[in-house]
């Protein structure tokens, strides 16, 4: 049947306006998830917080070596500048439901040019820069942590990439993350604390290994933690046991490690004095072969035991204020091969945070100029541990002694002078070589670290603006020539300034 002009017309226009009512609908609805996304988002609360420093450092003569512009491999002085953006983010999803992230960005020196990229905004390492300073570089934005922190009727709950080793006072605190999880059940003033920490996970990476030709079975790294804190009205106290089940090393060496470490603390004010204490001790085994292990022939168990103990007293007077502190950390003992005495500290990258003056064992000082060791080296190290003679970021074998004492002129202003002296507990031997259960070697000539001075100046430019100028100097102590009775170490000092956001 024809259909008329109109009927065509009339056909047309339908068509037409049921597409119109299509993409209304669709823009509807998008706009619709839109909305709701946004009401998703909106309905959860962010909070940031974070912190971003700029520092700046000269070291006269961070070799300790007195004829460094002659000595070949000896560099003079050192200056850079440094900065790192740190920033934490709270997602509030409900009540006592949160996920939390921090990530660090730009966490370099200035004018470094070991990244690769456009122009001179780079964001990668160069290709095959694994070693040395440019290790040391980190991603343009590196992700550190990322866990749900949540409470139930049975306690509270942290479960992801979590800050562990922070403990009591801030002796052996550290800024590393592990992966795990946190289970805080408060009881009154008694908050009871489980966890559990993964540290390696044998399924990770390619591994050889002589056992059965592949890789181990059970050659995992777990520690698992109890412990417990007491608080009162004027202080708090606790003690943690870990156990380190740290079996990765079976993957190769067909050896694992296991540790039991108690960490009892205290920390109270009396008045105008604030004193606290914190003991670290460690005990187990340090190499413990597997039987399939020893197709090679026979492998001597190791033992391991290690003491660390912090006091510290601090007392206001006014406007001033005084305060010491002790430390002792037990050294091995090179002429015990069966057993190591030291080194656990470094081991469980314990005390990073824990910075007692501007050079010795100082994490910044370290990280961005290098671990402090005369030229030649005067390492000492201990082929089983492979920890170093020298000072570090990990606090070891030592005695150290510390005064201090400060004054505040206005709110904004705090001037504090620090004198500390540390000497070696056991004096390493260079060269080592452990050979049939007997060491060789010679021994170090000294156990004197030195004596350093440090002088600061911090002034609140805002309530979360800092300024610092420090100056430290350091009176070398013959430890640094190592088991050498010709080389000549000399003294080092310190120029830094910095500047800190927190937010």
């Amino acid at each position: 049947m024809p259909v008329a002009a109109g009927g065509i017309e009339e056909f047309n226009q339908t068509k037409f306006q049921e597409e119109i009512m299509k993409k209304f609908w669709i823009v509807l609805l998008a706009l619709g998830l839109v909305a709701g996304f946004a009401m998703s988002a909106s309905a959860a609360d962010v909070k940031f917080s974070g912190s971003y420093y700029l520092l700046g450092f000269y070291a006269d003569n961070p070799t300790m070596n007195k004829d460094q512009a002659t000595t070949t491999g000896a560099p003079g002085p050192q200056s850079i500048f440094a900065q790192r953006l740190r920033v934490e983010t709270t997602f509030k999803v409900a009540e006592g439901l949160n996920l939390v992230t921090r990530f660090d960005a730009l966490e370099r020196t200035w004018g470094d040019k070991t990244w690769q990229g456009t122009g001179d905004t780079y964001s990668r390492l160069q290709a095959g820069a694994t070693t040395g300073a440019t290790a040391k570089a980190q991603e343009n934005i590196e992700f550190e942590r990322a866990y749900l922190d949540f409470t139930t009727k049975i306690g509270r709950f942290q479960a992801g990439y979590i800050q562990f080793i922070s403990w009591g006072t801030d002796f052996h605190d550290t800024n590393l993350t592990r992966a795990g999880i946190k289970w805080f059940i408060p009881v009154g003033p008694l908050t009871v604390i489980a966890a559990f920490e993964k540290t390696a996970d044998s399924n990770s990476g390619s591994y050889s290994s002589t056992l059965s030709g592949g890789t181990a079975a059970d050659a995992d790294n777990n520690i698992y933690d109890l412990g417990a804190i007491y608080k009162w009205s004027t202080g708090d106290a606790g003690i943690i046991y870990q156990k380190g089940l740290l079996k990765n090393g079976r993957n190769v060496n067909n050896y694992g490690i296991d540790l039991n470490i108690f960490i009892p603390y205290a920390k109270a004010k009396f008045g105008p004095v604030y004193v606290e204490g914190e003991l670290v001790t460690g005990f187990g085994d340090y190499r413990a072969w597997d039987d399939a292990g020893k197709s090679s022939g026979p492998k001597t168990n190791i033992t391991a035991s290690q003491i660390a103990l912090s006091l510290h007293a601090k007392a206001d007077i006014g406007p001033a204020y005084v305060g010491a502190r002790f430390i002792y950390i037990t050294g091995d003992d090179p002429k015990t091969t069966d057993k190591i005495e030291g080194g656990l500290m470094t081991l469980l990258k314990s005390g990073d945070a824990f910075n007692p003056m501007l050079i010795m064992w100082n994490d910044q000082y370290t990280n961005w100029l290098g671990k402090i060791q005369s030229v030649p080296s005067a390492l000492g190290t201990n082929p089983y541990t492979g920890t170093a003679g020298g000072m570090d970021t990990y606090m070891d074998n030592t005695w150290f002694y510390m005064i201090y004492g400060g004054f505040k002129p206005t709110p904004s202003l705090d001037i504090q002078l620090s004198v500390a002296y540390a000497y070696a507990d056991q004096k390493p031997w260079g060269d080592v070589q452990w050979t049939a259960g007997k060491s060789t070697g010679t021994q170090f000539g000294s156990d004197v670290y030195g004596t350093e001075v440090d002088l600061t100046a911090k002034y609140k430019i805002y309530e979360n603006l800092e300024y610092m100028a420090g100056f430290a100097y350091m009176f070398t102590g013959d430890y640094f020539k190592g088991a050498s009775t010709t080389f000549n170490t000399a003294n080092n000092y310190l120029l830094m300034h910095k500047l800190t956001l927190t937010f």
